[in-house]
């Protein structure tokens, strides 16, 4: 048998697909990095991998876990966002007082199942902490006490205290009162020891349910100090130190058949020290009114007894409470014209006045009125008194003088006054040469010095340059007047001579009075 058989040919393509043969490597097998304490979801290190397989496959992307030195899980690992790099956080705060050092192990996997065994590649990872300077931590962090309301001040409270977590540092811690709203409290810095600094009250709008609530601050000394915050709540028994009070301060009734008037009696502490209460009228007040507790001993009945004309009464009343506490209470009760329950005031009672009061105001009014207009008599007379003169006529004294007016001035005189505007405008002839001089050399001036100390010598200087400057005014040249006219009427003045001569009698001078008598001395008494 011969192989003559027929042959035919085809061609095959195998496609090789890639495995997870090659197992994610750390470029480092060890890191070693610091970590600050109390720090929640912080990087603590970033490890990248190599892998052989074809990139961007589920056989090269890798995933990471912790396999040792997290036992308490303190931190995560998770895949970065290229599939090549692991990332190590913190979940929980980490505490250097507790545990300053971990050792962390890691190893690095694939998505898929290696298609063979491998060893797999894992880096170390050494975390150190540091040390946090910490704030100091109150125990507990919420104190709640209870004392009576109506301690004494500088009585002693509590001792609200706080530890340092710090315990390496040794560090100082001082206490202050952070917020008090009432400024109640004292605290000492040293002790942490809370004292009243200030009376305290239940009834206070800054105490809530009994409660009054503050914050107490602990410091420590560090660099930068780190300050803690604590809770005071305190819880303030009552004591019965209010009196019971009437809310109605004012009333309206009728003054006859008067009906009952129903008042409020509130006590600012609790129901162990307030109704049932007490009512008694005091003083005048029971003569015409009566006053009952109602049937529930919480208002009182107050109701007008006699007829008593219109007008406004006050009404005093002792209010006591369970514990025998009292306090006066005034009610202002306007009485009116009316009966029974219909309260109406007519306008005798304007503004809440009787009769009575308005006629004492109008009489008021009218001796004031009075007053007035005596006072602006008296006044009238004082100014219409002469007042007697300083001088009397016949006192002589050398050094007073009397002058009589001497007219209305020139507008009542008929002159000429266009004689006085003759002057050298007029006569063009003549030129006036009071001018300065130019051929002379100015002096120099001092400029204004700077310092405010020299400001006398620099007036001093320039005093002196001006006084011999012959360019200031005024000039020495020649100035000329001008004639003002001829034909005077007034006449000569020559005729006038003050010598002493023999044809003149001036001992009638000394018959003038004590006035001339200087005057007579000079020019009378003959030769001498």
């Amino acid at each position: 048998m011969q192989g003559n058989g027929l042959v035919s040919m085809g061609k095959a393509i195998i496609t090789v697909t890639d495995s997870n043969d090659h197992a994610p490597t750390f470029e480092k097998n060890s890191y070693s990095v610091t970590v600050p304490e109390n720090k929640v979801g912080f990087v603590v290190v970033k490890m990248p991998v190599t892998d052989g397989d074809d990139p961007q496959s589920p056989a090269w992307a890798a995933r990471f876990r912790i396999v040792s030195g997290n036992r308490d899980g303190f931190f995560n690992v998770s895949t970065g966002p290229n599939k090549q790099e692991g990332i190590v956080t913190t979940v929980k705060p980490l505490d250097y007082e507790e545990n300053n050092k971990y050792t962390l192990l890691v190893v690095a996997e694939n998505n898929v199942p290696f298609a063979k065994p491998l060893t797999t590649s894992t880096a170390t990872v050494i975390v150190n902490v540091g040390d946090v300077n910490e704030a100091p931590v109150f125990h507990p962090e919420e104190e709640m006490i209870s004392v009576p309301e109506n301690l004494a001040v500088d009585d002693k409270l509590t001792v609200y205290t706080a530890t340092d977590p710090d315990t390496a540092k040794n560090q100082k811690v001082i206490y202050r009162v952070g917020n008090d709203p009432a400024d109640w409290l004292n605290v000492e810095e040293e002790t942490g020891q809370i004292k009243v600094k200030s009376s305290m009250d239940r009834e206070s709008l800054f105490v809530m349910d009994d409660k009054y609530t503050a914050l107490i601050l602990a410091i420590d000394d560090d660099q930068i100090p780190a300050t803690g915050t604590g809770t005071l709540v305190i819880k303030l028994t009552d004591v019965n130190d209010n009196a019971p009070v009437i809310e109605e301060r004012s009333i309206r009734v009728c003054n006859k058949e008067s009906a009952p008037v129903l008042l409020s009696v509130t006590d600012k502490d609790g129901p162990n020290f307030g109704a049932p209460y007490k009512v008694e009228l005091q003083g005048d007040s029971r003569r015409n009114w009566s006053a009952v507790m109602n049937e529930t001993k919480t208002g009182i009945k107050l109701q007008l007894q006699t007829s008593l004309e219109y007008g406004v009464y006050s009404v005093v009343m002792r209010v006591y409470d369970n514990g025998n506490k009292y306090q006066d209470s005034i009610v202002s009760a306007s009485v009116c014209d009316c009966t029974g329950q219909d309260v109406q005031c007519n306008e005798k009672s304007i503004a809440g006045f009787g009769l009575s009061g308005i006629l004492g105001i109008l009489g008021g009014i009218l001796a004031l009125l009075v007053l007035v207009l005596l006072l602006l008599l008296f006044l009238r007379r004082k100014r219409s008194v002469k007042k007697e003169p300083l001088l009397t006529d016949d006192d002589t004294r050398d050094n007073v003088y009397y002058y009589d007016e001497e007219g209305g001035g020139e507008d009542d005189q008929d002159y000429d006054l266009g004689v006085l505007h003759r002057g050298l405008d007029n006569r063009p002839d003549v030129f006036r040469n009071d001018v300065a001089p130019t051929f002379m050399p100015a002096p120099q001036y001092r400029p204004r010095p700077a310092n405010p100390e020299d400001i006398g010598t620099f007036v001093d200087d320039n005093l002196k340059a001006a006084d011999n400057d012959p360019t200031a005014p005024p000039y020495d040249s020649l100035l000329i007047f001008d004639c003002e006219g001829g034909g005077s009427e007034a006449g000569s003045l020559s005729s006038l001579n003050s010598s002493s001569s023999g044809d003149q009698d001036y001992d009638c001078v000394s018959e003038w009075g004590p006035r001339f008598k200087k005057l007579a001395d000079m020019y009378g008494g003959g030769e001498d």
